[in-house]
Protein backbone atom coordinates (compact mmCIF):
# COMPACT_ATOMS: atom_id res chain seq x y z
CA UNK A 1 0.00 0.00 0.00
CA UNK A 2 1.54 3.42 -0.79
CA UNK A 3 2.31 5.79 2.24
CA UNK A 4 -0.40 8.24 1.37
CA UNK A 5 -3.40 5.66 0.80
CA UNK A 6 -1.83 4.13 4.50
CA UNK A 7 -1.99 7.46 6.12
CA UNK A 8 -5.36 7.87 4.20
CA UNK A 9 -6.55 4.84 6.24
CA UNK A 10 -6.72 6.37 9.32
CA UNK A 11 -9.93 8.02 9.20
CA UNK A 12 -10.36 10.90 11.64
CA UNK A 13 -7.29 11.05 12.93
CA UNK A 14 -3.98 12.40 10.90
CA UNK A 15 -0.65 9.10 12.56
CA UNK A 16 2.04 10.67 14.57
CA UNK A 17 5.37 12.09 12.46
CA UNK A 18 7.14 8.93 14.21
CA UNK A 19 4.46 6.15 13.06
CA UNK A 20 4.71 7.86 9.35
CA UNK A 21 8.65 7.25 9.38
CA UNK A 22 8.25 4.13 10.90
CA UNK A 23 5.63 3.35 7.96
CA UNK A 24 7.96 4.75 5.30
CA UNK A 25 10.39 2.00 6.19
CA UNK A 26 8.69 -0.59 6.04
CA UNK A 27 6.96 0.13 2.97
CA UNK A 28 10.68 0.42 1.74
CA UNK A 29 11.71 -2.37 2.84
CA UNK A 30 8.91 -4.22 1.35
CA UNK A 31 9.64 -3.25 -2.47
CA UNK A 32 11.92 -5.85 -4.03
CA UNK A 33 14.63 -3.39 -6.07
CA UNK A 34 15.42 -1.40 -3.28
CA UNK A 35 15.84 -4.53 -0.88
CA UNK A 36 19.67 -4.20 -1.72
CA UNK A 37 19.66 -1.16 -0.60
CA UNK A 38 20.37 0.62 2.91
CA UNK A 39 17.39 2.46 4.29
CA UNK A 40 17.18 6.03 4.03
CA UNK A 41 17.22 8.35 6.71
CA UNK A 42 13.57 9.84 6.72
CA UNK A 43 14.53 13.50 7.76
CA UNK A 44 12.13 16.17 8.79
CA UNK A 45 12.85 17.81 5.61
CA UNK A 46 11.41 14.76 3.74
CA UNK A 47 8.37 14.32 6.39
CA UNK A 48 7.15 18.37 5.77
CA UNK A 49 7.43 17.23 1.93
CA UNK A 50 5.12 14.53 2.66
CA UNK A 51 2.92 16.25 4.87
CA UNK A 52 2.53 18.66 2.24
CA UNK A 53 2.23 16.86 -0.20
CA UNK A 54 -0.60 14.26 1.15
CA UNK A 55 -2.48 17.50 2.75
CA UNK A 56 -2.68 18.79 -0.98
CA UNK A 57 -4.02 15.77 -2.46
CA UNK A 58 -6.18 15.53 0.22
CA UNK A 59 -7.51 19.12 -0.13
CA UNK A 60 -8.11 18.76 -3.91
CA UNK A 61 -10.14 15.49 -2.72
CA UNK A 62 -12.22 17.02 -0.26
CA UNK A 63 -12.42 20.85 -0.24
CA UNK A 64 -10.54 22.68 -2.98
CA UNK A 65 -12.67 21.68 -6.11
CA UNK A 66 -16.07 21.21 -5.96
CA UNK A 67 -17.29 17.34 -6.29
CA UNK A 68 -19.85 16.17 -8.33
CA UNK A 69 -23.40 14.51 -6.96
CA UNK A 70 -22.70 10.91 -5.01
CA UNK A 71 -23.36 8.70 -8.11
CA UNK A 72 -25.48 5.57 -7.80
CA UNK A 73 -22.82 3.70 -9.64
CA UNK A 74 -25.20 1.17 -12.38
CA UNK A 75 -27.50 3.67 -12.70
CA UNK A 76 -24.88 6.42 -13.58
CA UNK A 77 -22.96 4.27 -15.99
CA UNK A 78 -26.00 3.39 -17.83
CA UNK A 79 -27.10 7.04 -18.22
CA UNK A 80 -23.20 7.45 -19.97
CA UNK A 81 -23.75 4.66 -22.10
CA UNK A 82 -27.38 6.34 -23.23
CA UNK A 83 -25.25 9.36 -23.55
CA UNK A 84 -22.65 7.74 -26.07
CA UNK A 85 -25.47 6.39 -27.83
CA UNK A 86 -26.41 9.68 -29.20
CA UNK A 87 -23.27 10.04 -30.94
CA UNK A 88 -21.71 8.11 -34.09
CA UNK A 89 -18.54 6.18 -33.18
CA UNK A 90 -16.32 8.38 -34.85
CA UNK A 91 -17.47 11.19 -32.59
CA UNK A 92 -16.88 9.70 -29.17
CA UNK A 93 -13.00 10.32 -27.61
CA UNK A 94 -11.64 9.23 -24.25
CA UNK A 95 -8.48 11.01 -22.92
CA UNK A 96 -6.11 9.63 -20.14
CA UNK A 97 -2.87 10.38 -18.78
CA UNK A 98 -0.58 7.91 -17.86
CA UNK A 99 3.11 7.29 -16.79
CA UNK A 100 6.34 6.22 -19.10
CA UNK A 101 9.65 5.08 -17.01
CA UNK A 102 11.14 5.64 -20.39
CA UNK A 103 15.11 4.51 -19.38
CA UNK A 104 14.51 2.01 -16.46
CA UNK A 105 16.01 -1.42 -17.26
CA UNK A 106 15.14 -4.48 -16.01
CA UNK A 107 17.28 -4.54 -13.31
CA UNK A 108 16.73 -3.09 -9.46
CA UNK A 109 19.58 -1.89 -7.83
CA UNK A 110 22.90 -2.95 -6.15
CA UNK A 111 24.26 -1.94 -2.98
CA UNK A 112 27.29 -0.83 -5.17
CA UNK A 113 25.45 1.47 -7.54
CA UNK A 114 25.12 4.84 -6.61
CA UNK A 115 21.98 6.65 -5.67
CA UNK A 116 21.78 9.43 -7.97
CA UNK A 117 22.41 6.88 -10.64
CA UNK A 118 19.56 4.50 -9.85
CA UNK A 119 16.81 7.76 -9.18
CA UNK A 120 18.04 8.88 -13.34
CA UNK A 121 17.02 5.46 -14.51
CA UNK A 122 13.58 5.36 -12.43
CA UNK A 123 13.48 9.00 -14.23
CA UNK A 124 9.38 8.85 -15.84
CA UNK A 125 7.30 11.03 -17.90
CA UNK A 126 3.39 11.51 -18.54
CA UNK A 127 1.76 10.54 -21.76
CA UNK A 128 -1.35 12.36 -22.75
CA UNK A 129 -3.27 10.12 -24.91
CA UNK A 130 -6.85 10.55 -26.78
CA UNK A 131 -8.16 8.99 -29.53
CA UNK A 132 -11.96 8.30 -30.73
CA UNK A 133 -13.74 4.71 -30.57
CA UNK A 134 -12.77 3.45 -33.70
CA UNK A 135 -9.15 4.47 -33.78
CA UNK A 136 -9.68 6.53 -37.49
CA UNK A 137 -8.49 10.33 -35.09
CA UNK A 138 -5.48 10.01 -32.76
CA UNK A 139 -4.26 13.04 -31.31
CA UNK A 140 -1.21 13.48 -31.10
CA UNK A 141 0.69 12.56 -28.03
CA UNK A 142 1.23 15.37 -25.32
CA UNK A 143 4.50 14.29 -23.35
CA UNK A 144 4.93 16.01 -19.87
CA UNK A 145 9.04 15.93 -18.79
CA UNK A 146 9.75 17.47 -15.78
CA UNK A 147 11.87 20.89 -17.43
CA UNK A 148 10.71 23.14 -20.79
CA UNK A 149 13.36 21.42 -22.98
CA UNK A 150 15.42 18.45 -22.15
CA UNK A 151 18.73 18.49 -24.15
CA UNK A 152 18.05 16.09 -26.75
CA UNK A 153 15.15 17.65 -27.98
CA UNK A 154 16.34 21.36 -28.12
CA UNK A 155 17.10 20.72 -31.91
CA UNK A 156 14.03 18.47 -32.56
CA UNK A 157 11.23 19.75 -34.70
CA UNK A 158 8.80 18.12 -31.87
CA UNK A 159 5.84 19.48 -34.24
CA UNK A 160 7.26 17.52 -37.38
CA UNK A 161 7.42 14.19 -35.14
CA UNK A 162 3.43 14.71 -33.85
CA UNK A 163 4.46 15.76 -30.58
CA UNK A 164 3.75 18.35 -28.21
CA UNK A 165 6.02 18.56 -25.26
CA UNK A 166 4.67 20.29 -21.65
CA UNK A 167 6.79 19.97 -17.88
CA UNK A 168 6.24 20.34 -14.59
CA UNK A 169 8.28 19.14 -11.87
CA UNK A 170 6.49 16.38 -11.11
CA UNK A 171 6.27 15.18 -14.71
CA UNK A 172 2.60 15.11 -14.17
CA UNK A 173 -0.47 17.20 -15.23
CA UNK A 174 -1.91 20.05 -13.53
CA UNK A 175 -4.71 22.00 -14.62
CA UNK A 176 -3.17 24.28 -16.41
CA UNK A 177 -1.36 21.84 -18.78
CA UNK A 178 -4.92 20.44 -19.00
CA UNK A 179 -7.07 23.66 -19.98
CA UNK A 180 -4.28 24.39 -22.75
CA UNK A 181 -4.63 20.51 -23.83
CA UNK A 182 -8.77 21.04 -24.03
CA UNK A 183 -7.60 24.46 -26.18
CA UNK A 184 -5.99 21.97 -28.64
CA UNK A 185 -8.63 19.73 -28.51
CA UNK A 186 -11.70 22.19 -29.51
CA UNK A 187 -9.59 22.86 -32.38
CA UNK A 188 -9.06 19.96 -33.36
CA UNK A 189 -12.26 18.40 -33.87
CA UNK A 190 -13.33 22.13 -35.07
CA UNK A 191 -16.78 22.15 -35.53
CA UNK A 192 -18.03 18.40 -35.63
CA UNK A 193 -20.31 17.10 -32.54
CA UNK A 194 -18.33 15.20 -30.54
CA UNK A 195 -18.44 13.64 -27.18
CA UNK A 196 -15.10 13.75 -24.89
CA UNK A 197 -14.44 11.20 -21.69
CA UNK A 198 -12.72 11.99 -19.32
CA UNK A 199 -12.03 10.55 -15.68
CA UNK A 200 -13.01 12.80 -12.44
CA UNK A 201 -9.55 13.82 -11.28
CA UNK A 202 -9.53 17.16 -9.86
CA UNK A 203 -7.37 18.77 -12.54
CA UNK A 204 -9.91 17.47 -15.58
CA UNK A 205 -13.02 18.70 -13.55
CA UNK A 206 -11.24 22.23 -12.71
CA UNK A 207 -9.73 22.54 -16.25
CA UNK A 208 -13.59 21.96 -18.11
CA UNK A 209 -15.09 24.75 -15.66
CA UNK A 210 -12.27 27.04 -16.21
CA UNK A 211 -12.24 26.33 -20.32
CA UNK A 212 -15.43 25.54 -21.42
CA UNK A 213 -16.49 23.78 -24.55
CA UNK A 214 -17.76 25.08 -27.24
CA UNK A 215 -21.90 24.21 -27.71
CA UNK A 216 -20.83 21.36 -30.63
CA UNK A 217 -18.54 19.83 -27.36
CA UNK A 218 -19.98 17.68 -25.17
CA UNK A 219 -17.31 16.26 -21.95
CA UNK A 220 -18.48 14.02 -19.80
CA UNK A 221 -16.76 12.96 -16.57
CA UNK A 222 -17.13 9.27 -15.50
CA UNK A 223 -18.89 9.03 -12.24
CA UNK A 224 -16.21 9.25 -9.43
CA UNK A 225 -17.39 6.73 -6.75
CA UNK A 226 -18.75 4.02 -9.87
CA UNK A 227 -17.43 0.82 -9.37
CA UNK A 228 -14.21 0.15 -10.94
CA UNK A 229 -13.87 3.66 -12.41
CA UNK A 230 -10.39 3.01 -13.86
CA UNK A 231 -11.22 0.34 -15.64
CA UNK A 232 -14.54 1.19 -17.68
CA UNK A 233 -11.91 4.21 -19.15
CA UNK A 234 -11.44 2.52 -22.57
CA UNK A 235 -7.40 3.97 -22.71
CA UNK A 236 -6.82 1.60 -19.64
CA UNK A 237 -8.33 -1.19 -21.44
CA UNK A 238 -5.35 -1.89 -23.39
CA UNK A 239 -4.83 1.15 -25.56
CA UNK A 240 -2.16 2.55 -23.46
CA UNK A 241 -1.18 -1.60 -22.11
CA UNK A 242 -0.21 -1.81 -25.98
CA UNK A 243 1.17 1.14 -26.42
CA UNK A 244 3.72 0.89 -23.74
CA UNK A 245 4.38 -2.87 -24.44
CA UNK A 246 5.38 -2.13 -27.91
CA UNK A 247 7.97 0.47 -26.28
CA UNK A 248 8.90 -1.66 -24.06
CA UNK A 249 10.21 -3.98 -26.80
CA UNK A 250 12.26 -1.40 -28.30
CA UNK A 251 13.49 -0.42 -25.32
CA UNK A 252 15.32 -4.07 -24.48
CA UNK A 253 16.09 -4.23 -28.29
CA UNK A 254 18.18 -1.21 -27.60
CA UNK A 255 19.57 -2.77 -24.72
CA UNK A 256 20.58 -6.18 -26.92
CA UNK A 257 21.93 -4.15 -29.53
CA UNK A 258 24.02 -1.84 -26.87
CA UNK A 259 25.60 -4.62 -24.63
CA UNK A 260 28.67 -4.78 -25.83
CA UNK A 261 29.23 -0.94 -26.62
CA UNK A 262 32.09 0.85 -24.18
CA UNK A 263 29.24 3.00 -22.94
CA UNK A 264 26.15 1.93 -21.11
CA UNK A 265 23.05 1.71 -22.92
CA UNK A 266 20.94 2.61 -20.33
CA UNK A 267 22.92 6.15 -19.78
CA UNK A 268 23.29 7.16 -23.78
CA UNK A 269 19.59 6.69 -23.59
CA UNK A 270 17.90 10.32 -24.71
CA UNK A 271 14.39 11.28 -24.28
CA UNK A 272 14.51 12.27 -28.35
CA UNK A 273 15.11 8.71 -28.85
CA UNK A 274 12.02 8.10 -26.48
CA UNK A 275 9.58 10.86 -27.97
CA UNK A 276 10.85 8.93 -31.89
CA UNK A 277 9.65 5.68 -30.68
CA UNK A 278 6.87 6.24 -28.75
CA UNK A 279 4.93 8.61 -31.65
CA UNK A 280 5.70 6.28 -34.07
CA UNK A 281 4.00 3.52 -31.92
CA UNK A 282 0.96 5.58 -30.88
CA UNK A 283 0.72 5.73 -35.26
CA UNK A 284 1.46 2.34 -36.39
CA UNK A 285 1.60 -0.52 -33.82
CA UNK A 286 -1.24 0.66 -31.36
CA UNK A 287 -4.02 -1.44 -33.79
CA UNK A 288 -7.39 -0.03 -34.50
CA UNK A 289 -8.72 -3.13 -33.53
CA UNK A 290 -7.08 -2.48 -29.82
CA UNK A 291 -9.19 0.55 -30.24
CA UNK A 292 -12.43 -0.54 -31.27
CA UNK A 293 -12.23 -3.82 -28.74
CA UNK A 294 -11.34 -1.02 -25.69
CA UNK A 295 -14.40 0.53 -26.06
CA UNK A 296 -16.54 -1.95 -26.12
CA UNK A 297 -15.32 -3.66 -23.64
CA UNK A 298 -15.96 -0.38 -21.03
CA UNK A 299 -19.37 -1.34 -22.45
CA UNK A 300 -19.91 2.23 -23.33
CA UNK A 301 -20.56 1.95 -27.23
CA UNK A 302 -22.67 -1.32 -28.48
CA UNK A 303 -22.80 -3.37 -29.89
CA UNK A 304 -20.82 -5.44 -27.39
CA UNK A 305 -19.29 -8.03 -29.99
CA UNK A 306 -17.18 -10.22 -28.24
CA UNK A 307 -15.70 -11.97 -31.26
CA UNK A 308 -13.85 -8.81 -32.16
CA UNK A 309 -10.17 -9.91 -32.41
CA UNK A 310 -6.79 -7.38 -32.03
CA UNK A 311 -3.66 -8.73 -32.92
CA UNK A 312 -1.35 -10.01 -29.66
CA UNK A 313 1.23 -7.84 -28.27
CA UNK A 314 4.79 -9.36 -29.34
CA UNK A 315 6.35 -11.29 -26.79
CA UNK A 316 9.43 -9.92 -24.80
CA UNK A 317 10.93 -13.26 -23.58
CA UNK A 318 13.54 -13.50 -25.52
CA UNK A 319 14.91 -10.10 -26.01
CA UNK A 320 14.29 -10.06 -22.34
CA UNK A 321 16.44 -12.81 -21.49
CA UNK A 322 19.36 -11.92 -23.59
CA UNK A 323 19.31 -8.40 -22.01
CA UNK A 324 19.10 -9.87 -18.20
CA UNK A 325 21.57 -12.69 -19.05
CA UNK A 326 24.16 -9.96 -19.52
CA UNK A 327 24.15 -8.29 -16.55
CA UNK A 328 28.03 -7.37 -15.75
CA UNK A 329 27.08 -5.33 -12.98
CA UNK A 330 24.95 -8.50 -11.18
CA UNK A 331 22.46 -6.20 -10.19
CA UNK A 332 19.01 -8.16 -9.33
CA UNK A 333 17.00 -9.18 -11.80
CA UNK A 334 13.42 -7.48 -12.17
CA UNK A 335 11.16 -10.42 -13.25
CA UNK A 336 9.72 -9.69 -16.92
CA UNK A 337 5.54 -9.13 -15.07
CA UNK A 338 7.61 -6.43 -13.16
CA UNK A 339 9.43 -4.79 -16.09
CA UNK A 340 6.54 -4.71 -18.00
CA UNK A 341 3.95 -3.51 -15.60
CA UNK A 342 5.63 -1.28 -13.13
CA UNK A 343 3.64 -1.18 -9.85
CA UNK A 344 4.93 2.90 -9.36
CA UNK A 345 4.32 3.84 -12.89
CA UNK A 346 1.24 5.42 -12.74
CA UNK A 347 1.65 6.61 -8.97
CA UNK A 348 1.33 10.77 -9.61
CA UNK A 349 3.54 13.26 -8.42
CA UNK A 350 6.18 10.79 -7.08
CA UNK A 351 9.24 8.69 -8.46
CA UNK A 352 8.46 5.48 -6.42
CA UNK A 353 5.55 3.01 -5.41
CA UNK A 354 5.96 4.62 -1.92
CA UNK A 355 5.26 7.70 -1.80
CA UNK A 356 8.39 9.23 -0.87
CA UNK A 357 11.68 11.10 -1.80
CA UNK A 358 15.22 9.44 -1.00
CA UNK A 359 18.71 10.47 -0.74
CA UNK A 360 20.40 11.12 -4.04
CA UNK A 361 18.13 13.02 -5.54
CA UNK A 362 18.56 14.04 -8.77
CA UNK A 363 18.26 17.63 -10.25
CA UNK A 364 14.49 18.12 -12.34
CA UNK A 365 17.30 18.63 -15.66
CA UNK A 366 19.20 15.40 -14.37
CA UNK A 367 16.25 13.36 -14.40
CA UNK A 368 15.34 14.52 -18.51
CA UNK A 369 18.86 14.17 -19.48
CA UNK A 370 20.64 11.32 -20.60
CA UNK A 371 23.03 10.40 -17.74
CA UNK A 372 26.11 10.40 -20.12
CA UNK A 373 25.75 13.14 -22.11
CA UNK A 374 26.85 13.12 -25.60
CA UNK A 375 26.66 15.82 -28.32
CA UNK A 376 23.47 16.22 -29.88
CA UNK A 377 25.32 17.49 -33.13
CA UNK A 378 26.58 14.12 -33.56
CA UNK A 379 23.38 12.09 -33.88
CA UNK A 380 22.08 14.50 -36.70
CA UNK A 381 22.87 13.20 -40.25
CA UNK A 382 23.65 15.94 -42.99
CA UNK A 383 21.04 16.33 -45.68
CA UNK A 384 23.41 14.30 -48.26
CA UNK A 385 23.47 11.32 -45.38
CA UNK A 386 19.78 11.17 -45.67
CA UNK A 387 19.79 10.80 -49.10
CA UNK A 388 22.55 8.43 -49.17
CA UNK A 389 20.14 6.28 -46.68
CA UNK A 390 17.28 6.54 -48.68
CA UNK A 391 18.72 5.36 -51.49
CA UNK A 392 20.10 2.66 -49.87
CA UNK A 393 16.44 1.48 -48.93
CA UNK A 394 15.29 1.69 -52.23
CA UNK A 395 17.82 -0.71 -53.49
CA UNK A 396 16.60 -2.86 -51.08
CA UNK A 397 12.95 -2.17 -52.00
CA UNK A 398 13.14 -2.62 -55.57
CA UNK A 399 14.42 -6.28 -55.06
CA UNK A 400 11.44 -7.41 -52.56
CA UNK A 401 8.94 -9.48 -54.13
CA UNK A 402 6.01 -7.77 -51.52
CA UNK A 403 6.98 -4.46 -52.59
CA UNK A 404 4.19 -2.27 -54.71
CA UNK A 405 4.38 0.73 -56.90
CA UNK A 406 3.32 3.19 -54.19
CA UNK A 407 6.33 2.11 -51.56
CA UNK A 408 8.79 2.86 -54.11
CA UNK A 409 7.18 6.18 -55.42
CA UNK A 410 6.93 7.04 -51.66
CA UNK A 411 10.66 6.71 -51.26
CA UNK A 412 11.48 8.54 -54.19
CA UNK A 413 9.02 11.68 -53.35
CA UNK A 414 10.97 11.68 -50.07
CA UNK A 415 14.55 11.35 -51.94
CA UNK A 416 13.48 14.01 -54.14
CA UNK A 417 12.59 16.38 -51.04
CA UNK A 418 15.65 15.94 -49.39
CA UNK A 419 17.77 15.91 -52.27
CA UNK A 420 16.78 19.53 -52.85
CA UNK A 421 17.89 20.45 -49.25
CA UNK A 422 20.40 18.98 -49.63
CA UNK A 423 21.52 21.16 -52.52
CA UNK A 424 20.27 24.14 -50.46
CA UNK A 425 22.91 23.02 -47.45
CA UNK A 426 26.02 22.72 -50.23
CA UNK A 427 25.04 26.32 -51.56
CA UNK A 428 24.69 27.74 -48.47
CA UNK A 429 28.33 26.43 -47.32
CA UNK A 430 29.68 27.49 -50.39
CA UNK A 431 28.53 30.92 -49.90
CA UNK A 432 25.56 31.33 -52.04
CA UNK A 433 27.43 29.61 -55.15
CA UNK A 434 26.88 25.65 -56.63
Amino acid sequence: MPLSEWVASHEGSTPTAEAITTKAREIWSQIPEYQALPIPHFSNGWLSRFKKRYATQAHARQEGIPQPPTPTGRKEMKALKTLCGEFPEDDIYNMDETGLFWRKPPFGASSAQDQLITNRENSRICLMLCTNSTGSDRLPLWVIGHTNRPEALREANLKAMDCHWRYHRQAWLTQSIMQEWLAFFYGHVGERRVLLLLDNHPDHQAAVEATPPPPNVHIQLFPAQSPNANQQQPVNLGISQTLKHYYRRQWLAYLAAGMESPQNPVHTMTLYQTISWITRIWRHDVANAIIYRAFRKSSLIDPQIEFITAPKSPDLTTLYETVTRYNPGARPVTSLENFTHPVDEDFEGVLNVAGFMVEGEPTLQELDDAIVSTPPVQSIPTALEAVISIQTAHRYLVFQPWATREDVRLLERLESTINRLAIEERRRANGGFD
